[in-house]
């Protein structure tokens, strides 16, 4: 049987997953190549972000819509309704003044969410459904965009995301993306803590990198893009209140081919959020509150012992007793002997056996691992010399402050962009 077509896949998705029908009057463009959704709760000010996308991107030779979801909960307090209300009659004047040839402003306001599962993800979805309708009205694989309101972008942003789907075979990618480290809008010791924050992302991904794990990726709501297609394939966005982004991205990191637009940059706010649960938002809230150390992290013994697990496991070498003692205080040789013998008896050769095995011991289950031995036998601890264990293992000199061990992953994660995934 040959693939099927893109219309009959998102047929199947709006067979298999309910949504919202929001009605839009204006028709897509034939030649729509890129919808962009952010979602808007509560927002008093998202120019910027308009601003960054409508005014200030370089010439375009497609058409792009920008898709803003402004959403509330059928109880929510009065102001926040007030807010937003405020905030779609001002979208929908933008609308008119933003539509220039190649770029179109879409307003949305859903009012009447359902309190149990209204939050971020809720409203990612509606609008990522909506751009799949909408790529389905004239038949394109396009691709659909994560952003968020408080978030700017580089004037190559737009073409940056085009040409990187056109040209390479990866169907999702996260976009590199950049914390304001430094300006007049707050205090030296609030950019002290986005610095602590951003660098324990990246010392993450790449402690990942470093024990050999193929999903050593960023997962952030406001920097991903993904083809029309691969959305409807992997299920859409879910509805979770937090952490939709990390749920999401690692469907496509697992099950698409997944890359890194390196070429452009994102530049989330910096600002803090009680919002949710977790998230850049909520750790500035809590850094800034003492009520979390952003100076620590995992410590790398933790990521020490998985690379020693997997360099064992790539090497055939399946004895559970020989496993390194953190990996049996975690999964016991049961738990390993039943997946073993489900990964061999599913695959006929060792690409394959370390492709399900990756499958089976994923980025939820390595984040549980970290968790549990964070919990049980390595406390977090400095984020800093951590760092610069991390470097010396991959064989870099130790740097001497946050900031430059900041600045030196950054430029290494856009030396990294196109490196092909492993096993895949």
């Amino acid at each position: 049987m040959g693939e099927k077509s893109f219309i009959s896949v998102v047929d199947q998705y709006f067979k298999r997953f309910q949504t919202k029908k929001i009605q839009i009057d204006l028709l897509p463009s034939n030649d729509l190549k890129i919808i962009i959704v952010i979602p808007v709760y509560n927002e008093e000010n998202i120019s910027a972000t308009l601003d960054s996308l409508f005014i200030n991107q370089d010439d375009l030779s497609f058409s792009v819509e920008v898709i803003t979801l402004v959403n509330n909960s059928e109880d929510a307090k009065l102001e926040i309704k007030e807010q937003n209300l405020a905030t779609f009659k001002e979208l929908k004047k933008l609308s008119q003044t933003y539509q220039i040839i190649n770029i179109t402003l879409i307003p949305v306001y859903i009012n009447n969410l359902d309190q149990k599962h209204a939050g971020v993800g809720w409203a990612r979805k509606l609008g990522m459904d909506l751009a799949l309708q909408r790529f389905k009205k004239i038949n394109y694989d396009g691709v659909i965009v994560g952003l968020d309101a408080d978030t700017t972008v580089e004037s190559n942003y737009l073409n940056s995301i085009y040409h990187f789907f056109k040209k390479t075979n990866f169907n999702s990618a996260s976009i590199h993306f950049e914390h304001p480290t430094q300006g007049n809008e707050f205090d030296d010791f609030h950019y002290q803590q986005i610095i602590n924050y951003e660098l324990h992302l990246r010392y993450y991904k790449n402690s990942l990198k470093f024990a050999n794990l193929p999903y050593s990726y960023h997962t952030i709501g406001s920097a991903f893009a993904v083809s029309a297609s691969s959305y409807a394939k992997q299920g859409g966005m879910n509805r979770r209140k937090a952490g939709e982004d990390f749920y999401f991205i690692t469907k496509l990191i697992k099950g698409e081919k997944f890359g890194e637009i390196t070429k452009t940059k994102v530049i989330p706010s910096p600002r803090i959020s009680d919002r949710v649960p977790f998230g850049t938002g909520r750790s500035i809230y809590e850094g800034i509150n003492n009520q979390k150390n952003l100076l620590l992290t995992y410590d790398f013994k933790s990521f020490e012992a998985i690379k020693n697990w997997i360099e064992l496991i790539e090497n055939k070498l399946f004895n559970y007793e020989n496993f390194p003692v953190l990996i049996k205080t975690f999964m016991s040789k049961d738990k390993w002997t039943k997946n073993h013998l489900m990964i061999l008896n599913n695959t006929n050769s060792d690409i394959k056996y370390m492709k399900l095995f990756f499958s089976v011991y994923d980025s939820f289950w390595i984040l549980k691992l970290i968790h549990f031995l964070r919990d049980n036998h390595h406390s977090n601890s400095s984020l800093f010399l951590n760092t610069n264990a991390l470097l010396l293992k991959l064989g870099y000199p130790p740097i001497k402050s946050t900031i430059e061990q900041l600045i030196f992953f950054r430029n290494l994660d856009k030396k990294r962009g196109l490196s092909p995934l492993k096993y895949s």
